[in-house]
């Protein structure tokens, strides 16, 4: 399993490296390509915290143990957002450079978890893994280009928001490597608890709210049609691992 969540990892970080292709696309064109993606995310990831890690946490922890981790785990990011969104200053003259570098420090951060959060969902089921790590890199493409172009503002070179964005990003991998070796068994259920309260606030407070933005029918009609696509199938693949 860790051979996995190191290759899965690796994968995600590489998506930092996504600023480049920004440099000749407009924000339009960007939106229309992600925005599939972005519906079908937010199933995966409600749909894995709600029918797959929540239930086995509760399973072996107890539901009030495994709902105090995953209240834990919804506020941590909620914090770690905050943080992040701390770094924009309004004033134009203020010096951006401490700014920037606060966002590599919360973006370090939150990728370590990442790859906490992936190497518990391996360990878990090797099915889960794999549509955990597809999710993650889905709702780190919007987030990797706001961090570049954050860089960018902050005074770094394009080559150097790139590279230090990719060094930031390579904390998953950490985060895999610690999750695997430090996550012991008795401690599972309540990590995986914790992982399901990160899923959820990614869902609810970052996906949705930016496939709210859509106001043509269509597009936001198929976009409902993959979200619940992205439910189902973690659901069947939950009642399929069960059996």
């Amino acid at each position: 399993m860790l051979h996995l969540a190191i290759i899965s990892t690796i994968i995600v970080s590489l998506v930092s490296l996504v600023g480049i292709f920004t440099l000749a696309m407009r924000r339009e064109m960007l939106w229309k390509t992600i925005f599939i993606l972005v519906s079908f995310a937010a199933g995966v990831l409600l749909g894995a915290s709600f029918f797959h890690l929540l239930p086995e946490s509760i399973n072996e922890a107890g539901i009030e143990l495994a709902f105090q981790f995953f209240i834990a785990g919804f506020t941590s990011f909620y914090l770690l957002e905050r943080i992040m969104r701390w770094r924009h200053c309004h004033e134009s003259d203020c010096e951006v450079h401490p700014v920037s570098q606060l966002a590599l420090i919360g973006d370090s951060i939150h990728n370590f978890i990442d790859g906490v959060v992936i190497a518990v969902a391996y360990i878990t089921d090797v099915n889960l893994g794999i549509l955990t790590t597809f999710a993650v890199i889905t709702h780190e493409i919007p987030q990797e280009l706001g961090d570049f172009g954050v860089l960018v503002y902050g005074g770094y070179s394009v080559r150097k928001a790139l590279l230090y964005n990719f060094l930031t990003a390579l904390t998953a991998v950490a985060g895999a490597i610690a999750g695997y070796f430090l996550v012991a068994e008795r401690f599972l259920p309540v990590v995986v608890a914790f992982a399901a309260g990160n899923f959820t606030y990614i869902a609810t407070s970052d996906l949705i709210p930016e496939l709210h933005k859509e106001t043509d029918f269509g597009r936001s009609l198929i976009s409902f049609i993959v979200f619940i696509a992205g439910l189902l199938l973690i659901y069947h693949m939950g009642h399929f691992h069960a059996h």
